[in-house]
C-alpha cells in the first residue's frame, strides 16, 4: 500500500487541479511554443518522477518549472539558500531577477522601455524579440521622444557567430545570416531610418551575455553552452552598486568603440563596432 506522504512534485500537479495526461500535454505545449518537437511524456514516467523513484533530467526539471510558476526547489530538485544571503544580494546591486525568459521578464522589460527617459542601450547575440510587434513600437516612441535607442546586435556574417550557434541545440536565426537580416536588421533598420535618436551597430566579436541598459538600470542575460538563449537567468543591477558599474562600463566601451574606429588596443585585434548598413 502507498505511504500517504505526497511529494513536491505530485502536491503541485494536485494543487492545479491536473491529472498526469494534462500535464503532458502543457508540457507539449510549452516545448511547441520554443519550437521543439514535443517529448510526449507517459503517465508512468510522470508518476516516477512525482513518486521520487526517478528524477528528470535538467531540462525537464525547467519545462516543469515553466509549467508551475515556481523554483526547483520547490519541485524537490535541490535547496534555496537565498534566504540567507539577502545581504549579498543587496551589495550586488540587485534589484530583479528571473530563472528564464518567461512572460514576466518580458513584460519587465517592456515596462522599463516604455518608461525610459534618458537612454536605451540594448546589446547581445540577436534578440529577436525587438522586433516583435509589441517592442519595436516601444523603441521608436521612445526615439521619437527624444530618448536616445542605440541598438548593438552581432555581425549576421562575421566567424563569432558561428562559435555561439554552433553550441545551441537548436536552430537559431542567426545560423541563416540571409534569414537574419531579413527578419531582424531590415526592420531594425527601417525604423532607425524614421528617428534620429535610433541608431543600430554591429559587432563581430563572441560574447556570454545580452546587457540591456535602461536608465539607471542595467538587465543581463546569461548565455549558457548547450542551452538555449531563452533558458539563462536575467538580473537587473541597480545604480551605484559594483556590478551595475561594469555592466554599464560594457555599454560604454561599445560607445567608444563605435565613435572611434581606431581606439587601440582593440583596433589592431580586429575588434568592430560599426553603424548597421544594409
Amino acid at each position: 500500500m502507498r505511504d500517504l506522504d505526497v511529494f513536491p512534485l505530485e502536491a503541485w500537479r494536485l494543487a492545479n487541479g491536473w491529472s498526469r495526461i494534462e500535464v503532458s500535454r502543457r508540457i507539449d505545449m510549452l516545448y511547441e511554443a520554443d519550437g521543439l518537437m514535443p517529448p510526449g511524456l507517459d503517465s508512468a514516467t510522470l508518476c516516477r518522477w512525482e513518486l521520487g523513484e526517478r528524477r528528470p533530467g535538467e531540462e525537464r526539471i525547467d519545462y516543469l518549472c515553466r509549467l508551475y510558476r515556481t523554483r526547483p526547489d520547490r519541485l524537490g530538485y535541490g535547496t534555496d539558500h537565498t534566504g540567507a544571503e539577502v545581504p549579498n544580494l543587496q551589495r550586488a546591486g540587485i534589484v530583479d531577477a528571473y530563472p528564464y525568459t518567461c512572460q514576466e521578464s518580458e513584460q519587465d522589460l517592456r515596462d522599463r522601455l516604455a518608461g525610459a527617459r534618458h537612454r536605451i542601450n540594448l546589446f547581445g547575440l540577436s534578440r529577436n524579440y525587438y522586433v516583435r510587434g509589441e517592442v519595436l513600437p516601444l523603441l521608436e516612441e521612445r526615439a521619437g521622444a527624444g530618448v536616445p535607442v542605440h541598438v548593438y546586435v552581432m555581425d549576421p556574417w562575421c566567424d563569432s557567430r558561428r562559435d555561439r550557434y554552433r553550441i545551441e541545440p537548436a536552430e537559431a536565426t542567426m545560423e541563416d545570416p540571409e534569414r537574419y537580416t531579413r527578419e531582424i536588421l531590415v526592420p531594425l533598420h527601417r525604423a532607425a531610418g524614421r528617428h534620429e535618436a535610433f541608431r543600430i551597430f554591429t559587432f563581430n566579436f563572441p560574447c556570454s551575455f545580452a546587457i540591456e541598459e535602461i536608465d539607471a538600470a542595467c538587465r543581463v542575460m546569461i548565455y549558457g553552452h548547450g542551452k538555449r538563449g531563452t533558458q539563462g537567468p536575467i538580473i537587473t543591477f541597480g545604480e551605484g552598486s559594483p556590478s551595475h558599474t561594469y555592466l554599464a562600463d560594457q555599454i560604454r566601451w561599445l560607445e567608444r568603440l563605435a565613435e572611434d574606429p581606431e581606439f587601440e588596443p582593440w583596433a589592431s585585434k580586429g575588434i568592430r563596432v560599426r553603424p548597421l548598413e544594409l
